[in-house]
Parts: structure tokens; sequence; C-alpha cells
């Protein structure tokens, strides 16, 4: 029978020994240190200076003193002396809350178990049949391994929810995910009872919830404006039905056919493009630019008004580049179509201003002078009376000047009085030179007439 036991090396009783005792105690001792093996501390080398009974080293390399020569030994202290045990593959020994095992080089903390479809996990903290992954820390890192990193959150179907909550003292606070659907929304409350579903994204990937615009005109200070409102975003075309003044939405319109216009308060009938902004219910403006075509010869004309004090203005049509000479016009007094407006007939030229001033101006051949008396200063000579039928009418009877020049060699016989008979909004009459000097010359005189006035 051998001695010792093979795995503990507790000292066996032989037959007939003497002072039996001693070995069972010897046996006793091993086995009060080695059972639930308890060190204190691992890969250690200086012996302590007053070990107690009992205490257990796990050794370490190159061990000193007492322990000189047992590196890898556990070193007990036992009946006043140091007691070595060389350890076992597989025995454990616990500092404290800490594990480890002999591997027959070295003590190494325990390998992990099989860490599949466990009932849950807690990390410093206790999980649940809800919560089944319980992590209490100041952060959570999730790392990527060489590339990208995607954390998936995967439900059964579409009415299910796979989302984040965001709480505070265990009170829902915010959510985002697909809550009930597979829109992805972002919620949030105030109270985790009431809620808000602040943005949702459909899979069209429109945007709707109480953090945009809920209307073409809201102002609502901290929502994000829509496509369309306020007049941004794709125009929509008007047609026979919309009348101008009652268009509320803000946007940007435009019609393609002129006879749509017709009745509906446009400023001309033509098609164009309008902007409609509107701040409020009672304060907005409208701005139309007419479309270039054939009939128009490529013009563009813009127009405006606003709506205020509850009633709209008239259309005012903007000055531009194209509207500085053209056709004047006007409705009640007010300027509505060019800057200048200058043209000719075969009674003269005229020149008309936005403002309503209007200038005339003619040279017209009076004819030969008649001889009215005989001798060098004995009487004048005139010509006929003639009418001067203005290029453009007058509102009113202009102001009419002018001076009579004749040609030929006698300086003397330049020397004409115009006289001009009266005027009314057509026409100069009887408009006549006479000669004021005393020579027989026959000369045909020419009548520089201008007509200043108002044509509204």
């Amino acid at each position: 029978m051998p001695e010792y036991s093979t795995n503990l090396t507790l000292p066996y009783l032989q037959a007939a020994q003497a002072q039996k005792h001693i070995t069972h105690n010897e046996a006793l001792e091993r086995l009060d240190l080695l059972v639930q093996l308890r060190v204190e501390g691992f890969a250690q080398v200086t012996p302590p200076a007053a070990p107690l009974e009992g205490q257990v080293w796990a050794l370490g390399a190159g061990a000193v003193n007492d322990w000189a020569g047992q590196d890898g030994t556990l070193a007990a202290w036992a009946n006043g002396g140091w007691l070595f045990v060389a350890p076992q593959v597989g025995w454990r020994a616990a500092l404290g809350a800490e594990l480890r095992i002999w591997d027959g080089a070295e003590w190494v903390a325990p390998a992990l178990p099989a860490l599949q479809n466990l009932a849950g996990l807690g990390v410093n903290a206790g999980y649940d049949a809800v919560n089944r992954l319980a992590v209490s820390a100041e952060a959570t890192l999730l790392n990527h391994e060489g590339a990208g990193h995607q954390l998936k959150l995967n439900k059964a179907a579409a009415g299910d929810t796979a989302s984040l909550l965001f709480q505070t003292g265990w009170s829902g606070r915010a959510e985002m995910g697909t809550a009930g659907g597979d829109d992805f929304a972002i919620k949030v409350s105030a109270d985790g009872a009431t809620w808000h579903e602040a943005l949702k994204i459909s899979g069209s990937g429109l945007a709707s919830g109480t953090a945009v615009t809920q209307s073409p005109v809201d102002l609502t200070v901290g929502r994000l404006l829509r496509s369309g409102d306020f007049g941004l975003g794709t125009a929509i075309t008007l047609g026979a039905a919309d009348d101008l003044d009652a268009l509320m939405a803000s946007g940007l319109y435009y019609i393609s056919d002129a006879a749509d216009t017709a009745g509906n308060n446009y400023p001309i009938a033509a098609a164009g493009a309008l902007v409609n902004l509107r701040r409020s219910a009672s304060e907005w403006v409208q701005s139309f630019t007419t479309a270039p075509d054939t009939a128009q010869a490529d013009e563009l004309r813009q127009f405006t008004r606003s709506y205020g004090a509850g009633g709209w203005s008239s259309w005012v049509e903007v000055i531009h580049q194209g509207r500085i000479v053209g056709p004047v016009s006007e409705v009640s007094g007010l300027p509505t179509g060019s800057v200048i407006e200058s043209g000719a007939t075969a009674n003269g030229r005229f020149l008309r201003l936005a403002d309503g001033t209007q200038v005339c101006w003619q040279a017209l051949a009076l004819g030969s002078v008649l001889a009215s008396g005989s001798g060098s200063y004995a009487a004048p000579y005139a010509t006929a009376a003639m009418d001067w039928t203005y290029p453009a009418a007058f509102s009113a009877p202009p102001q009419v000047s002018g001076s009579a020049l004749a040609g030929g060699s006698d300086s003397l016989a330049r020397a004409m009085v115009l006289v001009i008979g009266g005027s009314d909004a057509v026409k100069a009459s009887d408009i006549s030179a006479m000669r004021i000097t005393g020579s027989a010359v026959d000369l045909s005189p020419t009548a520089h007439l201008i007509a200043v006035g108002r044509w509204f």
C-alpha cells in the first residue's frame, strides 16, 4: 500500500503503525489547508514576516529565503513552520472573490463558459424576463472590428415596435424608431404620459408630424418648413376657376392659358407665373409675370399688388428696362404703362411722359407772303392763315408757341412775326407769319411750332 494519496498527498495509516494519530492528524491538516483552498496572494516570492496559522500563498518563479527552491508550490504556515504542497492541474484557489486555476505552469483565471442561449446577462446590474440584458455603467462602447459597425433592432411584424426609448427616472421622455408601423418616427413627452409625434418619415421619404408646418401659412416658431409652404417648392397650375382674390395659400403658381384669367382678377389676360406670399390672414403680396409669346413679341411684363386693411390694392406694373420706352397709359390718374412714349405722324412729332406731360412740334410751311401795302414801311406783309392738327391730341388746350423764318439773300426779309389765332386740344388755328420789313421780295416762310400740355 502506498504511503500517500494520489491527489492531495495525504499520508495513509500503515498496518502496525505506531502513533497513528500523528499520521492521521497530518492528513487532516492537509485537508484543512487544501480543501476550499484560499490563498493570501498569487505569484508571491518573498515570505511574510509574521505569517498566521493556516495561511497559504501561491508561489511564483524566483522565490527566496524560506521559500527558495519552491517555485510554483503552495506554501502553508502550519505548526510553526512552512508546509509546501505541489498543486495539481485543475486545482482551484480563491483570493477573496477572485478565482484562479492551476494549469500546470501558473495560476490563471478560469475560461468563461459558452455564452450561447443564456437566459439573461446583467453587467453590474440584474436582468429580468423583459430586460434580458442589463448594464449599469457610465457608458457602453460598441466598437468596430476593422470596418463599420451596425446596431440592429429587428421586430417580428410591422405592427410591433423597434425603437430606442430615452427615460428620466424610469419615465419616458423621447422615443425614436418604428413603433406600431414601419414609418420612422420621433416622439417626445414632457411627463411620460402625453406624447407628441414630432416627426414621422414615411417609407416614401415624406415628413409629417408636429415638428413641421401644419399648413401653408403656419407661423409656429420652431417648426420645419415643408416644401410648398410660404411659396417654396414646385409651382402649382392655376385654372379657369381660380380667383386670385381668394388664393390663400402661399406658393409659386403658373397659368398656361390666357383665357383662364378672364374675370379672375389678373392684371392682364396672359399666361404667366404668379408668386403669392402670405404673411398672415390680413397681409400678403402677389406678383404676376407674363410669359413671352408671339403675341407679346417676347416682352415680359411684371405686375404687383398687396392685400391689407381688408382689401386689395390695384395692380401696378413694375418699371423695368423693357418699359422705359413704349406706350404710356394711366388708370384714374396713375401711370400704368411705360415711362416715355414718342412718335411721329404727318402732322409732326410728339413726346409723352408717364406723369401726363406731352410735347408736340412741327415745321409748318406757310406759303407765300401776300402784299398788303406799299412803300418801305407802309404796311406789313402776311401769309394766308393755316391750322396745325397736333400729331397727338391733348387732354386740354396746350400752350403753343414758335417762330417764323423765311429764306433768301435779303437778311431783312428774314425778320418775321408768327401769329397764332387760337388752339384747342386737337389743333392750333389761324397760324400766319408777318414780314416786318419793307422789302418787296416775295418769300415763303416756315413756322417752327411747339405745343406743351398734358395728355391726361
